[in-house]
């Protein structure tokens, strides 16, 4: 994976910053998880990539597919045709970022080699000139009242486990993620919507890092395009989170000099989806 100086840490997930020059405009989008067999999903991506002028920077917050368990997977028939769209992509001149999500986080070099992207397993502080810089994280370190992911994610992320899945034969492994896939949905139906929301204290401890706030915050996860206040004293700050990708939406965003834009449908949405107020610090 791409090699960066870490910045900081940040509820655990390490940072790192990217500068951008003065007129760059970045393509923002998370949560697409691709899947071979979603041919719709997979042209709605080729699509939008095709609109960006090369040279582009385009960031991906996470969960590119639906699931990654290693190496073996870019070489399975279907996935490996998602990775010849990104080298495409990529020898046509953009250059793609993508960041680990809660379903891909065995991304690493083998894939790099296949795409031409760059993977970085934590979040990215975009800086451009003396203008308010923008976090860029995947976002479910933010959630930090679902307890029980936050504990199946150390453990799923421990080096013993990430080693044993990468030596499973693909077929098997695909059968352990199909069966955490359809695990995770039954957990999910049976939480609280609430507890799967970032918390108050998670967005407040933001303004505890000198070293990235006062900044603005964008994320995915919770595949629900929204935005609201950074909760604490002192200068103001926001968040914003970006919609899963879907093929008739593909909504995304753009960050440019006159700001962050959502655009779903091909229309700018200037009020970046509803506002959402942070779940309560568990007790």
């Amino acid at each position: 994976m791409v090699n960066l100086p870490v910045l900081t840490r940040f509820l655990g997930t390490k940072l790192a910053a990217l500068s951008l020059c003065e007129e760059e405009e970045v393509l923002l989008v998370s949560d697409l998880h691709l899947r071979p067999e979603e041919e719709e999903k997979r042209a709605a991506l080729e699509a939008l990539l095709a609109g960006r002028p090369a040279g582009s920077l385009v960031l991906i917050l996470g969960d590119l597919f639906d699931y990654w368990v290693g190496p073996p997977q870019g070489r399975a028939p279907g996935w490996k045709e998602l990775q010849e769209l990104l080298r495409r992509e990529c020898e046509r001149g953009l250059s793609l970022w993508v960041l680990h999500g809660n379903r891909d986080y065995q991304l690493g070099r083998a894939f790099e080699r296949r795409t031409g992207a760059k993977v970085w397993g934590g979040g990215l502080l975009l800086r451009r000139g003396e203008e308010r810089p923008l976090l860029c994280l995947h976002g479910d370190e933010l959630c930090l009242a679902d307890l029980a992911y936050q504990k199946a994610k150390r453990r799923l992320r421990s080096w013993p486990a990430r080693l044993l899945l990468r030596s499973l034969p693909f077929a098997l492994s695909r059968r352990l993620a199909d069966r955490a896939r359809a695990s995770s949905r039954k957990k999910i139906a049976k939480t609280p919507p609430e507890s799967m929301l970032p918390t108050r204290g998670a967005l407040r401890a933001l303004r505890k890092e000198p070293s990235l706030f006062p900044c603005d915050l964008l994320f995915g996860h919770i595949h629900r395009a929204s935005h609201g206040d950074i909760p604490g004293e002192g200068e103001p700050g926001r968040f914003f989170v970006l919609p899963s990708f879907e093929p008739g939406e593909a909504g995304h965003a753009l960050f440019g000099r006159s700001g962050l834009v959502l655009v779903r449908g091909g229309k700018d949405d200037p009020s970046f989806g509803t506002f959402l107020s942070p779940a309560e610090d568990s007790q």
